[in-house]
């Protein structure tokens, strides 16, 4: 189990951008495996980080990273707008799964719905399909849900099977993203900042710049102390205050009088540094279909 029980008492309330069946949810339940979750639906990202904001739920599950999309940037750009300290993290499995009503076929679908994220991470399944149209939704599972209410039997979505069990759909394809080695790694959002113990950890820093950083001497703080740097990637951001964004992952705790060291002196090379957290790295999980009695 990669949640610790304790932080709260039973049932643990988490948001999600997405709806029942999303891989959002997955993830989370995954992530606090063996405890009772009671799930909050949100229709966007920013809707997410509000409802850990306002305590409306007590922790969020935001993907931050996938193995074939990359950096999801949107998400990136909320942890400055609205940080939030970071919990924990897991990499979940992503299988998707082309689904509609029950009885159609394969050669019925004129019209495939889904998260932009998922339709890139099915491009070469989608390109092969003759005479389809492909649109977005704002949720693989609200997809699922969106043509189950419409009972148009020539539409299908792309989802997970969580989503297909949860609408009463038929799953017609199977595995259709490019890779199988399809991961999403999900942060655990919290209000609360929470100690953890001797365990490695990882700390998450965002830096504000003005101008498109030469990373070998910007990260001199923390090579010069022979820190691991886990992930250094630069995001342009033409209608901001700045210019660019500066995601930044590295090994040890932010508490470590080295890297508190390390940081002070990033700090002095950026507009702002924002700090997220240091947290245990997250296990590699794989979905499972999880009962609604």
């Amino acid at each position: 189990m990669a949640g610790d029980t304790s932080l709260t008492s039973s049932p643990l309330t988490v948001a999600v951008q997405g709806e029942l069946g999303s891989n959002s949810e997955l993830a989370a339940r995954e992530y606090f495996d063996g405890t009772e979750v009671t799930i909050v639906p949100c229709r966007t990202f920013a809707a997410l980080f509000d409802a850990v904001n306002s305590e409306t739920a007590e922790f969020g599950m935001a993907p931050v990273d996938n193995s074939m999309g990359g950096s999801i940037h949107e998400v990136w750009e909320l942890l400055v707008d609205t940080p939030l300290p970071i919990e924990g993290e897991i990499f979940l499995r992503i299988s998707h799964c082309l689904i509609s009503h029950r009885g159609t076929r394969l050669t019925d679908i004129r019209r495939i719905y889904s998260h932009p994220q998922a339709l890139a991470q099915c491009r070469a399944y989608l390109s092969s399909q003759q005479n389809v149209d492909v649109e977005e939704a704002y949720d693989t599972a609200g997809a699922v849900k969106m043509i189950a209410e419409s009972r148009e039997r020539d539409t299908a979505a792309i989802a997970s099977a969580q989503a297909a069990a949860d609408y009463g759909m038929e799953i017609l394809a199977r595995d259709l993203q490019v890779r199988q080695d399809n991961f999403t790694r999900f942060l655990v959002l919290s209000r609360k900042e929470r100690e953890h113990g001797q365990e490695a950890l990882k700390t998450t820093a965002i830096a504000a710049l003005d101008d498109d950083p030469h990373l070998p001497d910007l990260l001199t703080p923390l090579t010069d102390r022979h820190l691991e740097i886990l992930k250094s990637e630069p995001h342009p951001c033409p209608n901001r205050p700045w210019k660019h964004l500066l995601y930044l992952e590295f090994a040890g705790s932010a508490s470590d009088p080295e890297i508190s060291a390390a940081l002070t002196e990033l700090q002095t090379k950026t507009k702002q540094l924002w700090t997220l957290g240091s947290y245990p790295e997250g296990r590699h999980a794989e979905p499972h279909i999880h009962s609604r009695s």
